[in-house]
């Protein structure tokens, strides 16, 4: 009666196993990274860390990208905020080329962006949407003679310019009638 000696795995084995053990860890890291759940969870997240209205930021994500992390632009903007690497580096001196396709990198510069529109805009918020979809310099130019009010509602500066008004309405919900 004999017991059978067990064998020891080969290192072979062993280094396929921890392969395999290693691509799952990947993958599920990964589809955790760029779930859409996931991505709209990050989302309102770093707006309150950012202290941001989540609901704005929300929007305004949804809006640039549909919340797909690898989405692209005509004009080469990328990622959830739709952020050119020019604005990248604008935003952030020590940023690297490749990163606006992780979601969290990309929406802390997209916050980090509306923060610096909305102060330079004096907290007004139809404007600090112009400038994020518009660019800062077109709509600087278009308001220069304008005494900003925080909570006045631009928008109508932008009616000449629809897929800006259209972005502002998107995000901010139809215009209020006086």
């Amino acid at each position: 009666m004999g017991t059978k000696a067990r064998k020891k795995p080969s290192t072979k084995s062993r280094k396929r196993r921890l392969l395999w053990l290693l691509s799952i860890l990947i993958l599920v890291f990964l589809v955790l990274l760029y779930n859409p759940i996931s991505v709209r969870l990050m989302t309102v997240g770093v707006a309150v860390w950012h202290g941001l209205d989540p609901v704005h930021f929300y929007k305004l994500i949804r809006t640039e990208s549909s919340f797909r992390s690898f989405a692209v632009s005509p004009r080469n903007a990328m990622g959830l905020g739709q952020i050119r690497e020019s604005t990248a580096f604008y935003i952030r001196e020590n940023h690297r080329r490749g990163l606006l396709f992780v979601p969290i990198y990309n929406l802390n510069l997209s916050a980090r962006y509306i923060k610096y529109l909305r102060a330079r805009y004096d907290g007004n918020w139809s404007l600090t949407l112009a400038a994020y979809n518009w660019g800062e310099t077109n709509v600087s130019r278009r308001i220069k003679d304008i005494q900003i009010e925080r909570d006045a509602d631009y928008r109508h500066i932008f009616r000449d310019i629809p897929e800006t008004y259209n972005y502002i309405t998107k995000i901010m919900g139809p215009a209020k009638k006086a």
